[in-house]
């Protein structure tokens, strides 16, 4: 399944890119992530394993697969979440707005579960994870 999820931010582009680009620095801007750390490699390095630690005390482990600093983006995979999902792979995504000086954030992922909860994924995954990560990342940047 796809689940997509956009939002304005209220930042430009590269304030919004600086905030979000180390992979292990989610724990600063996002409010369900308590602690996050590098397992293996770096923050900018595809191939490195991130371990997240969030609020309601389930972790998550992510592989960072590509990440773009001339397009504002990095992609990830789940592996090890509470999730009852399978193949998880998801891009987290900025577009300038050059009008407005705002950004255009885009987070979006594929992968598989079973048909009964899907829609149960596409709320917790779209609404929970990605707006809810987001509106902390608008908040955080307004803070800067």
């Amino acid at each position: 399944m796809h689940v997509f999820r956009s939002m304005i931010l209220d930042a430009p582009v590269d304030q919004v890119w600086s905030a979000v680009r180390a992979f292990d620095g989610v724990s600063g801007w996002n409010p369900a992530v308590t602690s996050a750390r590098m397992e293996t490699g770096s923050a900018t390095s595809p191939g490195s394993i991130r371990h997240l630690d969030i609020v309601d005390g389930t972790v998550f482990r992510e592989t960072l697969l590509e990440l773009s600093d001339a397009e504002h983006f990095y992609t990830y995979d789940i592996i090890e979440s509470p999730l009852p999902v399978r193949n998880y792979v998801s891009t987290h995504r900025f577009v300038p707005i050059t009008h407005t000086e705002q950004t255009l954030g885009i987070w979006e992922s594929r992968f598989d579960c079973d048909m009964e909860l899907e829609n149960e994924m596409a709320a917790i995954v779209g609404d929970q994870i990605y707006i809810g990560g987001m509106t902390g990342l608008n908040e955080f940047l307004k803070g800067n």
